[in-house]
């Protein structure tokens, strides 16, 4: 059994932490907004379980494990509280969207345990429910010590994880996918199979992939763009009812990581050369929403 923290409990963090909790971890959920108005059980995709111990100020302790699966725009303000409180857990996983250098990351780098954890499933936490829309990718770990140490820990709560040689790679595909339909899914109100179904929305879809990949094809060793497209398109079947993670910052009021990926995109791309029109399309209609709703 493993004391594990889990940093930032929305709605994969819940997840996580109730699946870890049922398998006989000792876990502790902390976070403020979302975790405020879970009652003592929950539904995950209809079945009842325990939710964890939950805290909304931190204390120093021993942890085994912590996850921290707060939004990337919060993760320097996570760091600085694990430094804070001194934690020094055999595993510090971070668990976002979107590609970052290492140097994001300030010391914990340099942690013999840490990892960065890309997920290919969609989560929704609604009231004290939560849906999961899982694909054949799962949630990805680099093949090393610290990727395998995850793994085993998420395998050990039935939740699938597979370890890989190109987690870079994996990361710039994620990234591309969340470009072309996360924003748009906020946008339009529409699942992700609800958006390639409108030919003027999937033109889009397809314009945003096309140019990610041309920003990123030759830093991240992509496959073809047909490939690419093939892969997305697979994807977004698997979790075609699914609303993006956006969708949900949007409904709730919260900031979206529009920066971290169209604008991402957008930034590399003007370094390169590489136009971007479909991805600035619908950054400037996220701002703009988020300005509304400011």
């Amino acid at each position: 059994m493993l004391k594990i923290l889990v940093f930032g409990s929305g709605s994969i963090g819940t997840f996580l932490g109730t699946k870890l909790y049922a398998a006989g971890h000792n876990v502790l959920l902390y976070g403020r907004r979302k975790l405020e108005s879970l009652k003592e059980q929950i539904l995950i995709n209809g079945d009842v379980y325990q939710l964890p111990p939950k805290c909304y100020q931190l204390q120093s302790d021993d942890y085994n494990a912590i996850l921290v699966t707060t939004k990337l725009y919060n993760v320097q303000s996570a760091l600085e509280q694990i430094k804070k409180y001194q934690f020094n857990p055999q595993i510090i996983a971070f668990i976002q969207n979107g590609i970052v250098d290492k140097d994001f990351y300030g010391e914990f780098k340099n942690h013999p345990g840490f990892i960065t954890v890309s997920v290919f499933n969609g989560y929704n936490l609604t009231g004290n429910k939560i849906i999961v829309t899982e694909s054949n990718l799962g949630l990805q770990v680099e093949d090393n010590l610290a990727g395998e140490k995850i793994c085993e820990l998420l395998i050990s709560a039935g939740i699938r994880c597979y370890t890989t040689a190109n987690i870079s790679q994996m990361r710039a595909q994620k990234l591309i996918f969340n470009a072309a339909v996360n924003a748009l899914s906020a946008i339009e109100k529409k699942t992700y199979g609800e958006l390639i179904i409108d030919k003027k929305i999937k033109e889009v879809v397809d314009g945003i992939t096309q140019e990610s990949w041309t920003v990123l094809k030759d830093d991240y060793h992509l496959p073809s763009l047909a490939f690419l497209q093939e892969e997305i398109y697979q994807l977004i079947t698997k979790v075609k009812n699914h609303y993006s993670s956006m969708y949900q910052d949007f409904i709730s009021g919260r900031n979206t990581e529009i920066e971290f990926l169209n604008g991402f995109i957008i930034n590399l791309g003007r370094e390169k050369g590489i136009k971007t029109p479909y991805n600035q399309q619908v950054y400037l209609k996220i701002v703009e929403q988020q300005g509304k709703a400011k």
